[in-house]
């Protein structure tokens, strides 16, 4: 049906709605005669309105007009002059159509990204992380803390936080707890929008000095009212930069079978040590038997047990060195080198057992009916020694056979570049020949006949070169040994040629490394290398004024690295520290107390072949110092560790005068005036 509305004037208008064809049209009834009259007035009314404006009206349009005909500067428009533009075709609104379609695009992305994910499900806001230690002491108690954050304007759900621990780590304790039974894995239901969290983990790495543990973690989660997953991860490298402890085996490199052999661990505490005990495990050999301690003369210490063959506990591990004797024997001869194996574990609370280290000791084994035993300086075992030092050579001897042994020729090899051969002395002179001695039964008339269980010791010296050039290519050691032949020959050449290939004919072997060339140089001066002063007040002294000094130390070092090194004077009663002091590495202090002047230096590398340091002391002699020559320094101590040989060094310089030996300009009697 015909629906019906009501135009503007109220008047009814019917619209034919019936249809959806191309034919479609609107139908419309023909006005009345009342209509046509209606409209008719009302133009009659409208006209005359219009005539009655009058000549105003005609003003008014004609400047409205003139408005229209002027240009932006108000000037009069040219009419008579057209300018066409041209309208734009298709091609130009095609693409303007595309380029806002594509901005529009543009903008709803940008606005999803920036303005829904970023600020709300963006994997990006969310930050993961680890906090740790990047190095440790073995056995130290660190945390590892994970740090999660939600920066998103939502929640997000079903956090799982995983944990990879570093393999030598050990988990003392976790905050929050979890129903892991690894330790390692923890579940949050949600975490509201701009939250945070973490967890912490306590625990400790043991293992050898520079191992590295990796900790890892990852993190998933979902943004609340979406599906999809997310994961951060996160991870810190954590190194062993100390065990904490010295450890220092003291042995012979040869061995003899059959011969009872005794090792010696030798340990103490570091100022930064985690470990208070441990226990020492040597692997088993069949070939190798492990003997009960005996004190022989020496302490039993309380603070380390052997629990059975093979295995000693240490209960207290102090700053005070521990030596821990251990006694073996050889029962037979596998291979020319043996080795054994030596494993140090940590026990801990819950009494289970870390390792931390291992030590592999290498013996060249060797069997004869006649055992040779070298020692050098008291020991059998590799040592330092000095530039300028003395090696004290002793050969023993002993028939370990069923019967007697004729002819029995003797050779030590000394082989080193670093010898002086003018300084040898011998209880029994031997034959040189190049690095060797010989003795036969000429020269020693015991050797012609050594009955069963029958001894006899070869003593003999020789002196370390007091100084050589340092060389990177060379050897700086001393590598020592004896071997025997049996049998007579007739020419000492051939004996030489007998001896020379022969298995199970040598002692033991000993290396002596030359101790790093440390020196200590020391002057009291007042006036410098430029002869500008570097000291105030009267010289030679006069009593009662106060005259200051300036104290150089200089140190060198080529070979080996240093360890704890440290120089110290303690200053006489009548000189004053003077600070003005000076150091290229470490520091130089003070103690008023002890009136000690110290240089704590600590690790010298070789690459720091020369250090220097200075201060400045002042001395105000008394009337009764008058004419006197006074003391000035009595000496300086510089102590250290040779990193390689481990041997202890020390070197004292001569006590410094007010004659001022070091000062060429101010050299003098240093009498007190």
């Amino acid at each position: 049906m015909p629906k019906k509305q009501k135009n503007k004037n109220n008047s009814d208008v019917t619209i034919n709605l019936k249809g959806s064809s191309l034919a479609e049209f609107t139908k419309r009834p023909l006005p009345n005669e009342k209509e046509v009259d209606e409209f008719d007035k009302i133009i009659d009314e409208e006209a005359g309105t219009f005539q009655s404006l009058g000549e105003d009206a005609d003003g008014k349009i004609e400047e409205s007009l003139s408005e229209i005909y002027q240009d932006e500067n108000g000037a009069m428009v040219d009419v008579k002059k057209m300018d066409v533009k041209k309208r734009h075709g298709f091609i130009f609104w095609f693409f303007s159509f595309l380029l806002t379609i594509f901005l529009i695009g543009g903008g709803a992305y940008y606005g999803y990204n920036n303005l829904y994910l970023q600020s709300g499900t963006d994997a990006v806001a969310v930050d993961f992380f680890i906090e740790g230690e990047t190095e440790v002491v073995a056995g130290e108690e660190y945390f590892y803390t994970l740090r999660y954050k939600n920066n998103s304007n939502i929640a997000i759900k079903n956090i799982h936080i995983q944990a990879n621990y570093p393999e030598h780590f050990k988990v003392l304790d976790i905050y929050p707890e979890n129903k892991d039974e690894n330790n390692a894995v923890w579940k949050i239901e949600i975490l509201p929008p701009h939250s945070a969290g973490n967890i912490k983990i306590k625990g400790m790495m043991l293992a050898a000095k520079d191992e590295t543990g990796v900790m890892f973690a990852e993190m998933s989660y979902s943004p609340e009212n979406f599906s999809s997953e997310f994961k951060e991860e996160a991870s810190i490298n954590t190194v062993i930069n100390d065990i904490g402890i010295d450890f220092d085996f003291d042995h012979a490199s040869s061995v003899l079978v059959g011969e009872t052999e005794e090792l010696t661990l030798h340990f103490n505490a570091k100022e930064n040590n985690f470990i208070n005990n441990f226990r020492l495990t040597l692997e088993p050999k069949e070939n190798v038997e492990i003997l009960n301690y005996i004190g022989e003369g020496r302490e039993r210490l309380a603070v380390f047990e052997q629990e059975r063959p093979g295995v000693w506990q240490i209960s207290e591990v102090g700053q005070d060195e521990v030596m821990l004797p251990i006694r073996i024997k050889f029962l037979e001869k596998e291979t020319e080198e043996e080795k054994l194996c030596f494993s140090f574990e940590y026990r801990g609370n819950d009494e289970s057992y870390t390792k931390f280290k291992d030590e592999i000791l290498n013996f060249e084994v060797m069997k004869s009916d006649l055992n040779l035993t070298l020692i050098i300086n008291g020991s059998r075992e590799d040592k330092g020694v000095n530039f300028g030092g003395t090696l004290n050579y002793s050969v023993v001897y002993k028939n370990k056979g069923e019967t007697k042994m004729k002819n029995v020729v003797i050779m030590a090899v000394l082989e080193s570049d670093f010898l002086d051969w003018t300084t040898m002395q011998f209880d029994a002179k031997g034959k040189e020949r190049g690095n060797t001695i010989t003795w036969t039964k000429e020269e020693i008339p015991s050797l012609a006949s050594i009955e069963k269980n029958q001894e006899g010791v070869i003593d003999f010296s020789v002196d370390v070169m007091k100084a050589a050039p340092t060389d990177g290519s060379q050897e700086y050691q001393i590598k020592s040994y004896a071997q025997f032949s049996i049998g007579q020959f007739g020419e000492e050449e051939e004996n030489e040629e007998k001896l020379v290939g022969i298995e199970d004919n040598l002692s033991n072997t000993i290396i002596n490394v030359i101790n790093s060339d440390l020196e200590l140089s020391e002057a009291i001066k007042y006036f410098n290398e430029d002869n500008i002063p570097v000291g105030t007040g009267p010289h030679p002294p006069k009593a009662g004024e106060i005259t200051s000094y300036k104290v150089y130390w200089s140190l060198s070092n080529n070979l080996h690295e240093l360890k704890d090194l440290a120089i110290k004077v303690k200053l006489p009663e009548y000189v004053a520290w003077d600070n003005k002091n000076r150091a290229t590495v470490g520091e130089i202090k003070y103690d008023e107390t002890l009136r000690e002047v110290r240089w704590e230096i600590g690790r010298l590398p070789v690459t720091v072949f020369q250090a220097s340091g200075e201060f400045s002391i002042s001395v105000t002699p008394a009337e009764e110092d008058k004419n006197k020559i006074m003391v000035l320094l009595p000496g300086s101590e510089v102590t250290a560790v040779d990193d390689k040989t481990k041997a202890e060094l020390s070197e004292t310089t001569k006590a410094k005068t007010t004659k001022l030996e070091d000062d060429k300009i101010a050299q003098g009697d240093g009498i007190v005036e």
